[in-house]
């Protein structure tokens, strides 16, 4: 059977917002069958996450990416240095329109301005909390930093505390919808948590699943997806959808599979019986 792996990066292949590290780097090198990402982030931000670690620690393969939440379609070959080739990519502002993307934005905009959903102290917004991302916008209350500091680190690990005890972004994320709910209902638009900080915004089947759909026309006959955010509301949750809502009669051929850490995806992958025990061929020097 035609076999692949569909992989999430933050918090699937890396450590949160952190660098792919040599150890996860060696599983992906002694695959026994092909893998493709599918993320939320965008090529510049993980482009030192996981793009050039990936080549640096001596990855000599091909496979897909498809970031921006899926709605950009990367084909990758690094068999002779580190190429990243556009084949098809989605523009969530164009597909809006002016008028309704300016609705949108002003809708963030506001919803952050609301007493509920103002940060108290010590949270702080650090950077730009609306980023358009081309195929899908990113919504991070507590702002996005053009480079991580301390100061940075520390806020957000406080927001992660913070949202985990009160609830918050999942608050948040219920009255956008009822607040953007004629854009949902007539424009497509989905909204998924992103990460631990933020929220995703894109058109339906303009997700994830495209990168399912995609994998499966090009004849993956059994296709493993693994993710951390498969949860109701988690930008993985529609793969898992797509699973449970498989319409035909024969059996679906993807599954899907939850983690919590790079850690655990690693284990799932022995378990799986796909990372062969002998060390892969040195890359070449030049």
């Amino acid at each position: 059977m035609n076999t692949a792996l569909l992989l999430d990066i933050d918090n699937t292949l890396t450590p949160p917002r952190q660098p792919l590290n040599e150890s996860m780097a060696g599983v992906l090198k002694r695959l026994t069958v092909p893998f493709h990402v599918a993320a939320g982030s965008h090529l510049e931000i993980l482009q030192d996450q996981f793009f050039t670690p990936l080549f640096e620690y001596g990855f000599r393969g091909k496979f897909d990416a498809f970031l921006s939440l899926g709605g950009v379609h990367y084909r990758c070959d690094y068999s002779r240095g580190l190429s990243v080739e556009v084949v098809t990519a989605f523009d969530l502002r164009a597909h809006l329109g002016e008028e309704d993307y300016g609705f949108l934005v002003d809708t963030l905009e506001r919803t952050l301005a609301r007493g509920e959903f103002r940060l108290a102290p010590p949270l702080k917004v650090l950077g730009e909390t609306i980023t358009c991302r081309g195929a899908m916008v990113n919504f991070c209350p507590i702002g996005r930093a053009e480079r991580e500091s301390v100061e940075y680190r520390r806020n957000r690990n406080d927001f992660v505390v913070f949202d985990r005890a009160r609830g918050y972004r999942q608050r948040m994320l219920e009255h956008m919808r009822g607040e953007l709910a004629r854009l949902i209902s007539e424009r497509r638009l989905s909204i998924v948590l992103g990460g631990e900080t933020s929220f995703d915004f894109s058109v339906t089947e303009r997700d994830k699943t495209y990168a399912v759909r995609t994998l499966l026309e090009a004849g993956v006959e059994r296709l493993i997806f693994i993710g951390d955010a498969l949860f109701e509301g988690g930008n993985d949750a529609p793969i898992r959808e797509f699973a449970e809502n498989w319409p035909h009669d024969t059996p679906c051929p993807l599954e899907t599979v939850q983690v919590n850490s790079w850690q655990e995806t690693a284990k799932r992958l022995v378990e799986f019986g796909f990372v062969s025990s002998a060390a892969p061929e040195p890359a070449p020097t030049s």
